[in-house]
Formats: structure tokens, C-alpha cells, sequence
């Protein structure tokens, strides 16, 4: 397997470990959620020390690609923001609040929406599928 034969709709979910769109327009929520709520950034040393490491076949991924498995961005599996260089783990409570208020913007979009595309058809189906 080389990088030309990876299909094409995978490099779309790359994008969450990077500054995403959702993240760079609410850049002032997310400075007033951490003021509000008091978070303390996350030292670095604190985060597990993951190195890169070479797949174990070439029939998994091209033997010659090394796969970087940084902490992050991308990495953190948990609830977390990312604001001003730093990295901010959020409490599930809290999380609950502020991803209501995404929630709500993209209601309100939905709402207001004509149509979307197919692809946006397919990634909104999975999404709101795997919300229960």
C-alpha cells in the first residue's frame, strides 16, 4: 500500500489534529470559555512521550513510511482546547457546555440550509449517527 492508493475520502478526517475551521471562528468563545472556566494549561512534560515508530509490515503500510505519533495535535483522545500555544484539558461537564453551544450553531445552519452536498450528506449522517 502507498500513499497514491489511499482513498481519497480519508484525507478529509485528517484535518481534525490541525487548526480545523470549527476551532479558528470560535477562537473568542474558546478564549472566553477557559477565562470563565478557570483553565490551567497542561504542562507539557505531563503528556505521554510517544516516539515514532515504523509499521511492523509492508503489507500494513509501506515498510519505508514512518508513522509520527505525536501527543499532539491530533493525538488527545480526551476533551481538550487548544489556545495560545497551549493545550487545555476540559472536564466532561464542562465539555457538555460548550459543545451545546456548537450544537446550536450548527442547528441554526441546518435550519437555514437549502441543500447540501453529497459529501456533506454522507460526514453529516455519520456524525449524527454516532451521537446515539
Amino acid at each position: 500500500m502507498n500513499v497514491t492508493s489511499i482513498s481519497p475520502f480519508l484525507f478529509r478526517r485528517w484535518i481534525y489534529g490541525i487548526p480545523a475551521p470549527i476551532w479558528l471562528k470560535n477562537i473568542d468563545m474558546i478564549s472566553e470559555f477557559i477565562s470563565k472556566n478557570m483553565l490551567k494549561p497542561v504542562q507539557p512534560e505531563s503528556l505521554p512521550n510517544i516516539q515514532p515508530v515504523r509499521a511492523e509490515s509492508a503489507e500494513q503500510v509501506n515498510a519505508s513510511l514512518i508513522i509520527d505519533r505525536r501527543p499532539y495535535p491530533g493525538g488527545i483522545r480526551i476533551p481538550h482546547l487548544h489556545f495560545g500555544g497551549e493545550l487545555y484539558l476540559v472536564k466532561e461537564e464542562l465539555w457538555r457546555e460548550f459543545s451545546g453551544r456548537i450544537v446550536k450553531e450548527f442547528q441554526a445552519k441546518l435550519a437555514n440550509a437549502k441543500g447540501i452536498s453529497f459529501e456533506d450528506a454522507m460526514e453529516l449522517s455519520e456524525a449524527v449517527d454516532s451521537i446515539g
